[in-house]
């Protein structure tokens, strides 16, 4: 049999549950850039009134809702 001290013990619980976590929440971040990365993708911006709208189509021209401009899609960038 193995023996352990209760100090080494808990030591080793508490390195195990924080890997735990960390592996979590890594895993969470990586997940929520993804899929704002996903939405980012389907925002355009006309360039004449600013309005931002989402459209999940792969055309390349869309109409603007707003005042009806033809709009090109661009990547939109955070800033």
């Amino acid at each position: 049999m193995i023996r352990i001290s209760l100090d080494h013990l808990i030591v080793v619980y508490l390195a195990i549950v924080l890997g735990v976590l960390f592996c979590v929440w890594v895993a969470a971040e990586l997940f929520q850039n993804r899929r704002e990365r996903r939405r980012r993708r389907d925002f355009v911006i006309c360039g004449i009134c600013d309005h931002i709208f989402e459209d999940r189509s792969e055309k390349h021209l869309l109409n603007c809702p707003r005042c009806g401009a033809l709009t090109e899609r661009s990547k939109v960038r955070e800033i």
